[in-house]
């Protein structure tokens, strides 16, 4: 496992390192005795990854309501999500619902 972490690192870096050569890919390649397909391969790869972390749950800003709020007890929260939904939790709130309640609201199933 931690092979194939110090493997992926290095094409990272190299591929980080091709990019702003301004080199061609194939230029790259040839001045460092590696194969133009490897370093396109692993381009791809690398970019494809971002792009399917970059669909997992992200932060979102909480504003804490006024205490004047009646329909909420003091341990309740809301959460303002990016699909413009607001969902008030309230205190005694069941884990796993919350989450497939939050997956359908932002459109992941």
């Amino acid at each position: 496992m931690a092979a194939t972490k110090k493997t992926e690192a290095r094409w990272r870096a190299l591929v980080h390192e091709q990019e702003g050569s301004g080199k061609s890919v194939r230029e790259f390649a040839h001045a460092r005795g590696l194969s133009p397909a490897s370093l396109y391969w692993w381009r791809s790869a690398l970019g494809r990854r971002a792009r399917s972390r970059s669909k997992g749950p992200r932060l979102a800003e909480i504003a804490l309501l006024p205490s004047s709020v009646e329909c909420l007890d003091a341990a309740a929260f809301e959460l303002a999500l990016s699909s413009g939904h607001r969902l008030r939790v309230p205190s005694r709130f069941d884990a796993e619902s919350l989450r497939r309640l939050l997956a359908v609201l932002e459109g992941r199933c």
